[in-house]
């Protein structure tokens, strides 16, 4: 049945096709709905969660990413064996192991003494947004060379540069983007009359301006018209082709191919290289014989993964409530993490907490009281970390939601999602269900008073992302008519969690949980999690070959401690793609109607 609500009047995303592979519980082929599902969000969905590409995989995909990749294959196991164990997925850890991607040859090595150590940190580039079509113009005078030497008496000057666009990145040098025989197309207007004039003009020269920032340039223009036309003209007749502010934008040059032009057009790639910081996070797993051999079973698909033998393991039920902790916790340090101390920068790394040799202290060792540092410690920087460091996040200090500054911030985002070519009808944002129904409360007043409409016409109310019967979001989705894109407002339970666990405050602070109340708008297809390496070792307890309890003893409770390890960090290619609002308070929004 169609949902009565989901009338837009906006376009709505591409199709994106679904994955198949995905079998219930007990399927007749025995496959098992066990292993981990892939979330895909890109380009190619418009950027959008409402539209992501969901799989999951079967038992010969996981064997074949064990081939390829190990490193990738023992995280997507762990994942597997939580679900095993009756771990319930959730929506955001699915989304961010659905990110991650393998950055070992982007691992550098630094020579110290006689060691060989792998740096605590990747170098990579990371892109942004760059606009050198549109410039802001002023200072229009007459220049000082205009009829000198045979130059055009109508030569013209300003001053250029990005002007205050939000989303525009500082260019240095931008003479270079006016090459002599080019033209410029100047919108401005009369000073008196504020009439409207479009002029056009050819580049005689661009140098660097004269504050030395690099980031202006002045212009000597020619206006379109013969020295002689121009010296016909009186006083006001010239004023047509002068202007004092004006945006100027760049055009195509005119030359005849028996003509000399040879300049060099810019190419300004918009990378920046920045560090992003490795962590080591170790798991321990008890297993016993029946453990493994159950799980061996399930894992080749030959097995129920919710056989009863199984789940009511007393181990099982150990390592069911470990696989979840460390899920959250791990999830948690991909959101909040921070640097290890102050010394976690690429020219003090060597200060960090070093990892040495075991054996170095070891008394009556060859190695005895040497100082053999293997690697230095260092912590990834979380999400949330990196986003405050490009100044992405908004504080609303305990105030309400401002729904006015949340649509401006909507086109913004719309324009640098857009900027490498992506199409974005629809904005993701994740927050708790008070907030998301405050949010429906003012949208459908909102609608009614600035435009006269029903809610039924520009809302999807309770849509739903599921896969295979399974729930992994569900969020309701406004058309913003001022922006031209609709906003998909999501609520998890994490943030719900996090709201009812936050005090409400004393006498000094109220309402404290307006601290953890946040709008995260979050382009899912920006967000990588990379892992650098795996590692996992089995060690059993006890060992009766050497032990003298077990000397005159034929059998022994044999147990195995499994000990794993990643080493992965957190990835964001373009800040300007993301936006966090926090610490507001669980009033109705503000907006203007």
């Amino acid at each position: 049945m169609a949902n009565p609500f989901d009338n837009s009047q906006l376009a709505q995303p591409s199709a994106s096709s679904n994955g198949t592979l995905y079998k219930e519980p007990g399927a007749i082929d025995g496959s098992g709905n066990f292993l981990p599902r892939i979330v895909k969000v890109d380009g190619s969905t418009g950027c959008t969660l409402t539209n992501a590409s969901i799989k999951g995989m079967t038992p010969a995909e996981f064997e074949g990413l064990g081939n390829k990749e190990i490193d990738l294959a023992r995280v997507i196991a762990s994942a597997a064996e939580a679900k095993i164990l009756g771990v319930q997925e959730k929506g955001l850890p699915t989304l961010l192991r659905s990110s991650i991607t393998n950055i070992k040859p982007l691992l550098n090595q630094q020579k110290v003494e006689t060691q060989s150590l792998i740096l605590p940190y990747i170098q990579r580039r990371q892109r942004s947004y760059i606009n050198s079509n549109y410039f802001a113009g002023s200072g229009g005078q007459a220049s000082s060379s205009a009829g000198q030497n045979g130059a055009h008496p109508g030569l013209w000057e300003c001053i250029v540069d990005v002007g205050d666009s939000p989303w525009s990145t500082d260019i240095k040098l931008i003479n270079r983007y006016f090459l002599p025989g080019s033209t410029v197309l100047v919108s401005s207007w009369d000073v008196s009359t504020k009439k409207a004039k479009d002029l056009v003009y050819k580049v005689v020269s661009a140098v660097d301006a004269t504050d030395g920032s690099g980031t202006k340039a002045t212009l000597t223009l020619e206006p379109n018209i013969t020295a002689g036309g121009y010296n016909g003209l009186d006083a006001s007749e010239k004023e047509a082709y002068q202007f004092l502010v004006g945006v100027v934008q760049t055009g195509a040059n005119s030359v005849n191919d028996y003509e000399e032009w040879c300049y060099n057009q810019p190419s300004d790639l918009s990378n920046q290289l920045i560090v992003n910081w490795l962590q080591t996070t170790r798991e321990s797993r008890i297993v016993d014989d029946q453990y493994k051999a159950t799980l061996e079973s399930i894992m080749s698909g030959k097995v129920n993964p919710f056989l009863q033998n199984f789940v009511y393991q007393p181990i099982a039920e150990q390592n069911k409530r470990a696989s979840q902790l460390s899920d959250e916790a791990w999830m948690r340090s991909v959101w909040y993490g921070q640097r290890i101390n102050e010394n976690q920068t690429p020219e003090t790394y060597m200060n960090l907490p070093a990892v040495t040799d075991p054996e170095g202290g070891r008394v009556g060792s060859a190695s005895h009281g040497s100082d053999c540092v293997l690697e230095y410690k260092s912590n990834a920087l979380g999400l949330h970390t990196q986003l405050a460091d490009s100044n992405r996040i908004v504080d609303r200090q305990g105030q309400a939601l401002d729904l006015d500054y949340l649509f401006s911030q909507l086109y913004f985002l719309k324009r640098n999602r857009e900027a490498d070519g992506d199409s974005i009808s629809v904005i993701d944002v994740m927050t708790d269900r008070i907030t998301a129904n405050n949010i429906f409360t003012v949208m459908n007043a909102y609608y009614k008073s600035k435009y006269g409409w029903e809610v039924t016409r520009n809302v999807a109310i309770n849509e739903k992302i599921t896969h295979d019967g399974i729930m992994l979001f569900n969020y309701n989705k406004y058309d913003i008519p001022e922006v031209g894109v609709q906003l998909a407002v999501f609520h998890d339970q994490y943030f719900d969690d996090l709201i009812s666990a936050t005090p409400s405050g004393d006498g000094t602070n109220t309402d404290f949980k307006s601290r953890s109340r946040a709008l995260w708008l979050l382009d899912w297809s920006d967000i990588r999690v990379g892992v650098a390496g795996t590692n996992s070792v089995t060690r059993r307890n006890p060992s009766p070959e050497v032990m003298d309890a077990y000397r005159c003893r034929m059998s022994a409770v044999i147990k195995e401690y499994s000990l794993r390890s990643t080493t992965w960090t957190t990835m964001l290619d373009r800040p300007q793609r993301h936006l966090v609002i926090q610490n507001f308070s669980d009033a109705n929004p503000t907006v203007t109607v």
